[in-house]
């Protein structure tokens, strides 16, 4: 079933709650569209937090779940996800993202680091949606609270584009990190 991954683990490291005044399948189509963008954007380490001074450049690699499978976010995936969107709004929407990492040197020269690895799900409640997160691998560079807040911003760009109103961060809260 696409959106919904049926190994997701049940220890998740953060939970955090939005307020959405949108409709489910809306919102479903701007996080389909804003992950496939991050798919194609690098930016800088202090975009995810500024506090960090490494020059450090970060990329973003997503994939949909459909089953016991992640597929990565291209083009024709995303035209095939939207598409099954609009026949049947969906309750979760799970996904598989690797924050990639790379040094910047003086003479331009990029260098990669450790990346880390992730799970995300979105549940799609009545008047919200709440997004539970699992770091997999990795050292963390970026903080759960810092990535989330990241996509919930990329989130609401797309949102606004669409002339529909934003997300409203809840409640974050750190669960139980394993």
């Amino acid at each position: 079933m696409l959106g919904r991954y049926e190994n997701f683990p049940e220890n998740i490291h953060a939970i955090v709650h939005l307020n959405c005044q949108n409709s489910a399948k809306a919102v479903q189509k701007a996080i389909l569209c804003t992950v496939h963008k991050m798919n194609h954007e690098i930016c800088d380490l202090c975009a995810l937090n500024p506090y960090l001074e490494q020059k450090c450049e970060v990329g973003f690699e997503f994939g949909v779940a459909e089953g016991f499978n992640f597929n990565f976010l291209d083009q024709k995936e995303l035209d095939h996800s939207l598409k099954s969107v609009d026949e049947t709004e969906l309750q979760t929407l799970d996904f598989f993202f690797a924050v990639r990492y790379h040094l910047v040197k003086e003479d331009n020269k990029r260098v990669p680091l450790k990346f880390d690895y992730h799970v995300l799900r979105f549940i799609f409640e009545e008047g919200g949606l709440e997004m539970r997160i699992r770091h997999e691998k990795g050292i963390q560079r970026a903080t759960l609270e810092d990535l989330t807040t990241y996509i919930t911003e990329k989130i609401n760009a797309d949102l606004a584009q669409r002339r529909l109103a934003p997300l409203f961060l809840e409640d974050f809260q750190k669960v139980g990190l394993a």
